[in-house]
């Protein structure tokens, strides 16, 4: 694997990306508050300069952003540079239509999306988050599974694209 590259490190995606990064995949780092990716890079990682430079060294891309509109400017950046068989995967919580909108940017490319807004925990724990449902393609579940176990407790492939569950259930 080329490596894994995370933006957002606030109050869930920092401890998310340190999950990752204690299960030894090669991570790269990028947020707006260059600061932190300080913690992360004295742990071996590498901070991108732009959103551009991390996909460009990153064979899974996440995103864990507060809002739907942060999700939506990062993920047509990642789209813009991307290559055939890159991963994109959401870890933020947004409406359904969001990521049903943003996954034809990635087709085109030749790259994939997974839409896994994470449940229930607390992202400091020991293990993580205790639930990701995730939305997406079986195959390429299966490719990202690795990563997404370094920080949920349950990973749980919920069909093509889990948001439509979450709207259509108890969890709105």
């Amino acid at each position: 694997m080329d490596g894994v590259g995370f933006i957002g490190l606030g109050k869930m995606g920092g401890p998310v990306a340190g999950h990752i990064q204690s299960a030894r995949f090669p991570l790269s780092v990028f947020d707006l508050r260059q600061d932190a990716t300080v913690p992360f890079v004295r742990q071996g990682a590498s901070a991108a300069q732009s959103v551009n430079e991390l996909v460009s060294r990153s064979e899974i891309i996440i995103t864990a952003l507060p809002m739907p509109a942060d999700v939506e400017a990062v993920a047509r950046q990642v789209a813009a540079g991307i290559s055939a068989g890159k991963i994109y995967i959401d870890i933020s919580t947004s409406a359904p239509s969001l990521i049903r909108q943003l996954e034809p940017l990635f087709r085109a490319k030749g790259a994939h999306v997974l839409d896994a807004p994470v449940a229930s925990g607390q992202p400091g724990a020991a293990r993580g988050i205790h639930e990701v449902m995730v939305g997406g393609e079986a195959t390429v579940f299966e490719r990202a599974k690795p990563v997404l176990d370094a920080f949920g407790d349950q990973v749980i492939h919920a069909g093509h694209w889990v948001l439509e569950v979450f709207a259509s259930s108890s969890f709105k």
